[in-house]
């Protein structure tokens, strides 16, 4: 199995969506050449650092598998993978770089992990600042969210988080540590746990408050994640069945628990005195 790595910089200009659009098109040009037998994509794990790294770092990575080298060619090969690739390249003016290699385990693991990307969506009657704002006060969590019974704030700038959670997952007490990035201008907040919680390989994803007019939000949380096995769920299938079972519903939660909240605040803004 050749797995081909791609790195990508897209700039800070670059539309959000239409970047969220390139990896669609990348997924159904791959999947659907009938050569490629997994992708998978997701978002640079960003730093401090990053900011006097010398070098390209990137914004985003991407990976597919080929059975072999020939298989990898002929795909690369095809027009309308050239066709796609100027395409995106004149309309988002990215960088890329690549690489070819065998396949990677990872460490006392017997098979490769899978990273899944979910996206989950409402609509809020309230203005996208009175959204972000109930985003951003982790420290609220606790009474944001029936689940979490503590939040703690470690470490706080304007522009970052890391806080420890305390949650009640199924019926079991978990507690992590998340760092989240805040993007003021554009309502965003990236975050990522930094001590994961068991079952978990990964778990990262942004929370978006996009403004619809000036009293209705877009609100998204996207999430990127990969189970692993553990003493209590061996199977690493039987694990991400139940992790991805986890984000779908606690997704819907926490979007209508934020929901309903900034409705709240906009409505009490909003009364007469």
């Amino acid at each position: 199995m050749i797995v081909h790595t791609l790195i990508y910089r897209f700039p800070p200009e670059a539309d959000e969506d239409k970047v969220r659009s390139f990896f669609d098109g990348l997924h159904e040009i791959t999947v659907e050449s009938g050569l490629v037998s997994a992708f998978g994509w997701r978002p640079h794990v960003r730093f401090p650092i990053d900011d006097h790294a010398k070098g390209m770092t990137a914004t985003h990575i991407a990976q597919f598998s080929c059975q072999d080298g020939a298989t990898l060619r002929k795909f690369s090969e095809k027009p309308a993978v050239h066709e796609f690739i100027a395409k995106w390249r004149a309309e988002l003016n990215y960088e890329a770089a690549y690489a070819n290699h065998e396949e990677m385990l990872p460490s006392g693991s017997g098979k490769a992990n899978t990273m899944f990307h979910t996206e989950h969506t409402v609509t809020v009657e309230a203005p996208a600042d009175v959204v972000f704002a109930v985003l951003a006060d982790i420290e609220g969590y606790a009474n944001l969210f029936p689940p979490t019974r503590e939040s703690t704030l470690l470490e706080e700038s304007k522009t970052h988080q890391i806080a420890r959670l305390v949650v009640d997952v199924s019926g079991q007490v978990q507690s992590w540590v998340t760092r989240r990035d805040i993007d003021r201008e554009r309502r965003v907040i990236a975050y990522r746990q930094l001590e994961n919680a068991p079952m978990i390989e990964f778990m990262g994803g942004e929370w978006r408050a996009l403004p619809l007019d000036e009293g209705r939000t877009q609100l998204v949380i996207t999430h990127d994640f990969a189970a692993r096995p553990t003493e209590a769920v061996p199977s690493r299938e039987k694990a991400t069945e139940l992790l991805r079972a986890a984000v779908d519903r606690n997704s819907d939660a926490d979007l209508d628990a934020v929901r309903k909240e900034s409705e709240r605040r906009a409505q009490a803004v909003g009364s007469p005195a």
